[in-house]
């Protein structure tokens, strides 16, 4: 079946807006629009610049800016699925700003990288009718921005999802869909007080290492003929959007914190093994990080493999109900 032909998920059956034209919400036009032609988009953005882009390239049917509230009204008024792609801060004032254009019925998701209290405060944002639910998908490059978003940036990436008790099963139904049409190879629901103390170790404390590692050499740029594949592995992440990372940081500094301390603690214990010259030691050491890698390896390959069983099996499922509505 050809993308002209598909039947619409419900979930982007009644139309998308996208609140932040940046590089997520950026490659979710695309992803969405590489799906199928028929998706109903529009997208909201602080500036008229990639709302020009996007409606340059047919990613959108129209778009607002920030400015002119009355039509960014009209735009999430006339959406069953509201995408936030702001920062935290932003995106609770937004809501809030909004609120009375939001219909009953729509589904409000984010796709911030924390979670914690913003999903309460959120949810709290929206009007009665109104849902929102909190995601965060694993995906990104160094560069930002719409015109660097990318169709395939989702293809084989984790979408989390942090449902509450106000969120339906219909709804976190509806999100396991969107991630599937996004290209979404594994998806996770959690806690979100837990996702942030989870994405303290997996996101934010390589981003801090990266940096930290491009800021300890004190030479001149020569070195940059003697790096391979290891150094350049270790430190893509460095170059990143300061304002969100910096925000990012400072609102999980609870949790980033304790990561940093446990990382200091590992550190430790490598500097000591090297100053005494301990072999055996850090034989060990070495033994021990990479049974742990192998293991989660092998865990994550079993969990694609499972991912994809599912989806079979979910898509299923969903052309029998699409058929029957």
């Amino acid at each position: 079946m050809n993308r002209e032909n598909r039947r619409l998920p419900e979930i982007v059956s009644s139309g998308v807006c996208i609140v932040g034209l940046g590089l997520i919400g950026g490659s979710i036009v695309k992803a969405l629009r590489e799906y199928s032609e028929e998706i109903r988009i529009t997208a909201v953005d602080r500036s008229e610049e990639p709302i020009r882009i996007a409606l340059a390239d047919h990613g959108i049917g129209d778009g607002a800016v920030v400015s002119d509230i009355e039509h960014v009204d009209r735009l999430l008024a006339d959406a069953g699925l509201i995408i936030m792609s702001l920062y935290p801060a932003g995106m609770i004032r937004f809501l809030m700003d909004h609120s009375a254009a939001l219909r009953p019925g729509t589904v409000v998701m984010d796709v911030c990288g924390l979670k914690g209290s913003f999903v309460e405060e959120a949810q709290k944002a929206v009007p009665d009718g109104v849902e929102f639910i909190g995601t965060h998908p694993m995906a990104g490059r160094e560069k930002t921005g719409y015109e660097n978003g990318n169709a395939e940036m989702f293809l084989g990436a984790t979408f989390i999802l942090t449902p509450t008790e106000r969120n339906t099963p219909e709804t976190i139904r509806k999100m396991y869909s969107f991630a599937r049409i996004c290209g979404f190879a594994r998806i996770r629901k959690v806690d979100p007080m837990l996702h942030d103390e989870l994405i303290a170790y997996t996101s934010h404390l390589p981003h801090v290492l990266a940096s930290v590692l491009m800021n300890s050499w004190e030479g001149d740029d020569e070195v940059i003929a003697y790096t391979g594949g290891s150094f350049r592995d270790s430190t893509r992440v460095a170059d990143i959007n300061t304002d969100l990372w910096t925000e990012l940081f400072m609102m999980n500094s609870v949790a980033l914190t304790k990561k940093l301390r446990d990382f200091s603690i590992e550190f430790t214990e490598f500097l000591t093994l090297m100053e005494a010259s301990d072999k055996e030691g850090m034989k060990r050491f070495l033994e021990r990080s990479g049974e742990r890698r192998r293991r989660w390896t092998q865990a994550l390959a079993k969990a694609e493999i499972g991912a994809q069983e599912s989806e079979s099996v979910e898509d299923s499922v969903d052309q029998d109900t699409a058929h029957g509505e």
